[in-house]
């Protein structure tokens, strides 16, 4: 390979984010991830908390002892550090999973929940061991410091795991006015054959949440401010979903 090209590749790699070189399966140099070419890069709207028409819990659904699961999977990326005082993506997801968990188990949820010094096939094989209902990865994104926006991976689209990544994306939205980027699919993320982990490889239906780019000041700084809010909209997304999918388990 010329030189340039050496020097080309080796510049590409170091920007990408550590959230993606932490969901492959077997970890490679991955040679088609590149921050700057991903879509929505910028954007002149202001994250922030908007009260208007956001649910109440009180609202949701509860369920019948022992009817739904998820496997609650919060970061454990240590290294991989947001603006300013956010600190690490693994402290700050793990912040909120600690508010979503007791809102799950409130509503009648069987909740299971992954070890932050476990790894990736770990967290995984144990979710098809307690054969859950439902597997929810929780991360922060990281770019190129300009990137914004909350998104949802799920495997292919067409299933139950894109159903549960619009909800998730569209309870994060009722208090996060910066970019919709949408649900994706992450069966190739990294190239051909080379999907998101978490979503690859539960027998459950799974999504991974980006809920905004850590590496961003404003996006970050919402993060920060509002982990209670995000937490209370993710366990949202996910009674609203446990509850279309399997109707016969809610509480009359």
């Amino acid at each position: 390979m010329p030189s340039f090209l050496k020097l080309a590749l080796a510049v590409a790699l170091c920007c990408a984010s550590s959230t993606v070189l932490a969901q492959v399966a077997d970890p490679v140099a991955p040679e088609t991830v590149d921050p700057e070419a991903r879509p929505n890069l910028t954007t002149t709207a202001d994250a922030a908390t908007n009260d208007a028409n956001v649910p109440t819990l009180a609202d949701m659904p509860r369920f019948k002892p022992n009817a739904v699961s998820l496997y609650l999977s919060p970061s454990n990326q240590i290294r991989n550090i947001g603006f300013g005082d956010y600190r690490s993506e693994k402290e700050r997801m793990n912040e909120v999973a600690d508010v979503v968990e007791p809102i799950l188990k409130a509503h009648g949820v069987v909740v299971y929940r992954n070890d932050p010094n476990n790894g990736l096939r770990d967290y995984v094989a144990e979710a098809n061991k307690l054969d859950v209902d439902l597997y929810f990865a929780i991360h922060s994104n990281a770019a190129n410091k300009r990137a914004r926006g909350t998104e949802a991976f799920c495997f292919r689209f067409g299933g139950e795991g894109e159903r549960f990544a619009k909800r998730v994306v569209d309870e994060i939205l009722t208090i996060y006015n910066g970019p919709n980027r949408g649900v994706k699919e992450s069966h190739s993320h990294f190239g051909p054959g080379k999907p998101l982990y978490e979503t690859a490889n539960p027998k459950a239906p799974a999504v991974l949440v980006e809920i905004a780019f850590h590496d961003e000041e404003r996006d970050a700084t919402w993060i920060l401010a509002n982990i209670e809010p995000i937490g209370q909209a993710l366990a949202r997304a996910v009674l609203k979903h446990l509850a279309a999918e399997h109707p016969e388990a809610v509480a009359k």
